[in-house]
Formats: C-alpha cells, structure tokens, sequence
C-alpha cells in the first residue's frame, strides 16, 4: 500500500477533520469539521463564550493524535471504515440504524454535560453584569490551561513514584 506523506498528514491535522479528509474518511472529517466551528457560536449562543477555547482543545488535541493513530493502521494496511465521528462506537445495528444497545455510561456522561452547561447558562445570565463574576470569568479564561497543565505533571510524577 501506498504511504503517505507524515509531512502532509501533520498539516491536514492541524485543523481538526481536515487531517481525516486527507486520509480518505469524508464523512468523519467533515463531521469532525463541523463540530469543531459549531462548539464557539453554540457557546456564544448558551452565554458561556468564554469556555469555548476548554471545550475547543481537548477536542483538537483528541482529532490531531486520531489522525495519526489512524493512518498507521492504513499504513499497515488496516480496513478503516469512514464512519460516524461521534457515535462510531454506538452505531453497531444493520443498515446504520442507531442500536439499542447503546453504552450506558455515555448517556449518563452526556446527561452530566447537558446539565453542566445549562447551569453555566443560567449562572452566566443571572449573575452577568456584577463585577466579581465578571473577574472571575476572565481567571477562568486566563489560568484555566496553565493550571490543568501544572496539576497533570504533578499527578504524572505523584503516579510515576508509586
């Protein structure tokens, strides 16, 4: 099987579904594409704009190490079916219908999320205006990934030790 070029597969993923496209899955990237412009406008829409680059990261980094996770297996020459992004794991009746036996876990996680961002929604509207919430918003904004990023080295090295 032909390779491809690990140069032009870094650029493709760069912008998340796009590095999908170039291997060939369509569907999954444009789909990947979508969710990711949608995520900004929705939070706009919601009033919680300012978690949309926390909700815009994790995403990005999940679909720039997919990409590369994927085209090794077509390098190897893997079968890679171009299917759903978001329910690829949930999606297992005949003819693409949505199966019954969906995992219990994912609902509940999103039910947790559909609730997490309401409330913010409601918070957001019934406290905008106040200058304590407002400087709070903005640390959320400013320290959010330094932060992260500090405690997951430390739960990294507290793990190691053990």
């Amino acid at each position: 099987m032909e390779r491809r070029s690990g140069f032009l597969t870094f650029l493709a993923a760069l912008i998340p579904g796009v590095g999908y496209m170039y291997l060939g899955l369509i569907k999954r990237g444009v789909q990947a594409l979508m969710l990711f412009l949608l995520i900004e406008p929705v939070c706009r829409l919601l009033s919680i704009g300012y978690l949309s680059d926390i909700i815009q990261f994790p995403f990005w980094c999940f679909t720039f190490f997919d990409t590369f996770s994927i085209a090794r297996k077509l390098d190897r020459g893997e079968y890679v079916p171009d299917s759903e992004f978001i329910f690829k794991r949930y999606t297992e009746g005949t003819m693409g219908q949505f199966s019954a036996n969906i995992s219990r876990n994912f609902l509940i996680y999103f039910a947790y999320a559909l609730i997490i961002i309401g409330s913010l929604a409601i918070v957001d509207k019934l406290f905008n205006g106040y200058e304590i919430y407002s400087l709070i918003k903005s640390y959320i904004s400013t320290y959010f990934f330094p932060v992260l990023f500090v405690l997951a080295g430390v739960y990294l090295l507290l793990k190691n030790k053990q």
